[in-house]
């Protein structure tokens, strides 16, 4: 009996399925830091604060057309008098919010002083000048009221939100290799305890500076325990279990997304909010003892005694039969397959063009996906209705998008699901800009349709195109995959701060025309479908796809070492096919 046959007596027992519902829990709180913008970087209305004016100018001489009756009145009018008015897009009026009128409280009160009435007609001939102080409408407290991230310094909220992005990019190639080399559980448990401390970190900043190495610090832990959980579930379980794995780890990712709205809603100032996204991670202290190592990686690195600890554990709480030392000896790689570092794989995946192919159709698949998806998720704040209740409802279209995604992964397969999804998404993108003239419902429901299609995306490709990959490199490509994806989330604020002005039919036909290039590029892929994880670079390529020919470099020299390897060489051929 190998590996696989022995994981395979196990099939879907109650190690599995706690194992499942552990990383479904794990899950949960990795919606939080992705959106932490929409509290951290919301804008309330505002306009220059001039408190100092309208505060102290008294009232005392007023036109005989004008009757103030009260106070608030009496700022008004005040308000009308150092705040010029700008017509926006829509050919509406409304207060401007960077500039005001060059007058001081000592011009207004001199006016008054010599009986001369206070109207517009006095200040209309007076310069603007840009503002120095700001005042925000509401009970909300962010970054950006209390660093002022607005007029002259706009650019600074999209600087940020790429600078997650970065730090993400960084994490996921940093986090990638530390789990090729090191396990996937250490990966795991390590980025976890980091996403919690940064997050509860980040609330004590003081200036811009330090805020923006803590949202870059923020971006580098917040994706990688998510990887790193996927892949333990994927090497745990059988072939036909996959996409159940990824289901139940993002339905935990939705849930998250759905809990992100009360916990926005309560906790208005974007410190405490930080806070209660850190402090949530204390109970996640006991996955030190619930969560194992994969059996695969430890058979890929020759890991002996680690390896027999956890079949023994599987076995024990599975209440089946327990192998000898003899026994589990016989399943471990041979000295050839331990000497293949994850180095030498990814030279070979390099080497050869149909593995090189491969990659560079995920990675677009990634970048484009990515971009789209933080587009949609990230534009919750622009949205008409309650930010709230946009945040709750697009965390439930989240969850049916993983329903939806379990549905159809195993009835269609991984490529065509992934093509039918994005195709969908890009049609929805395209007629956007059509429905803002109609209504702006329909914007709303066409922006949760691309949110529910993009979501559908994402899970495909997590558990698509790790899958054509050998298991030494597996988090590596996923993490070289995932920085292409931090590319296109760097991209995606960027593509809502161009849409803020109005103009909306660019980088809606943009989005559209690229995510239609990225689904037909996966044309080129196989299906994984209840395939065996591949172990090797010659079991990834007895996948065939468009991109599997004869003449691609390398190939040759594959179906040589093919045709001279025995059978019985490199027992971790037979490791995944049984799990």
């Amino acid at each position: 009996m190998n590996l696989k046959e022995l994981l395979q007596s196990n099939d879907f027992g109650y190690y599995e399925k706690r194992l499942c519902f552990l990383l479904c829990l794990s899950a949960i709180p990795n919606a939080f830091p992705a959106l932490q913008s929409l509290v951290n970087q919301y804008v309330p209305p505002y306009r220059c604060d001039v408190s100092s004016i309208v505060d102290n100018v008294k009232n005392e001489t007023l036109p005989r057309e004008i009757e103030i009756a009260s106070d608030d009145q009496w700022k008004e009018h005040l308000l009308n008098l150092t705040i010029p008015y700008e017509e926006n897009e829509a050919g509406n009026f409304k207060r401007s919010s960077c500039t005001r009128y060059n007058v001081s409280l000592e011009y207004l009160q001199n006016l008054t002083n010599h009986n001369l009435v206070l109207t517009e007609e006095i200040v209309q001939h007076q310069d603007v000048a840009s503002c120095s102080k700001f005042h925000f409408e509401g009970v909300e407290v962010s970054a950006v009221t209390e660093f002022g991230f607005v007029c002259d310094q706009a650019w600074q909220r999209p600087f940020f939100l790429s600078m997650f992005m970065l730090g993400m990019l960084f994490g996921v190639i940093c986090g990638g290799i530390i789990s090729d080399w090191f396990g996937r559980r250490l990966t795991f448990l390590l980025f976890t305890a980091l996403q919690f401390i940064v997050s509860f970190a980040t609330s004590f900043v003081t200036t811009p500076a330090l805020y923006g190495i803590l949202v870059f610090l923020n971006g580098w832990t917040s994706l990688v325990n998510y990887c790193a959980a996927a892949l333990l579930g994927f090497e745990f379980v059988l072939s036909k279990y996959r996409s159940f794995v990824y289901f139940v780890i993002g339905a935990g990712s939705g849930v998250g997304f759905m809990l992100l709205g009360p916990i926005m809603y309560f906790a208005r100032n974007w410190r405490w909010f930080m806070r209660v996204i850190g402090l949530v991670g204390v109970p996640y202290i006991a996955c030190y003892w619930l969560i194992d190592e994969s059996p695969l990686w430890l058979a890929a690195k020759g890991k002996d005694e680690e390896l027999e600890r956890v079949l023994r554990k599987v076995a024990r709480i599975n209440k089946q039969k327990q192998k000898s030392k003899e026994e589990i000896k016989k399943l471990l790689p041979s000295e050839n397959d331990k000497a293949q570092t994850c180095f030498k794989y990814i030279c070979e995946i390099i080497s050869n063009c149909t593995m090189m192919g491969r990659l560079l159709v995920a990675c677009l698949s990634w970048c484009v996906v990515s971009m789209s998806y933080y587009a949609a998720a990230l534009n919750a704040n622009n949205l008409g209705g309650s930010r709230f209740v946009n945040v709750s409802i697009g965390g439930a279209m989240e969850v049916v998008a993983t329903v939806i995604f379990y549905v159809i992964v195993d009835s269609f397969g991984r490529r065509k699901s992934y093509m039918i999804a994005m195709t969908c998404c890009a049609v929805g993108i395209a007629l956007t800009p059509l429905a803002a003239i109609w209504s702006a419902k329909l914007v709303i429901v066409l922006s949760m349709f691309g949110r529910v299609t993009t979501s559908i995306g994402y899970t495909i490709v997590y558990i698509y195109h790790v899958e054509l990959f050998p298991t030494p490199t597996r988090q590596t490509v996923m993490g070289i995959c995932s920085a292409c994806a931090r590319i296109g989330g760097v991209i995606s604020p960027y593509i809502l701060h161009a849409g803020e002005n109005g103009e909306i039919v660019a980088p809606c036909l943009g989005m559209a025309a690229v995510i239609l290039l990225s689904v037909a590029s996966n044309v080129f892929l196989p299906e994984t479908r209840d395939q065996p994880l591949p172990q090797n670079v010659e079991d990834a390529l007895k996948m065939k796809g468009l991109l599997s020919t004869s003449h691609c470099c390398g190939s040759a020299t594959n179906a040589k070492n093919e045709k001279e390897k025995p059978s019985s060489v490199c027992s971790l051929n037979n490791v995944e096919k049984n799990i």
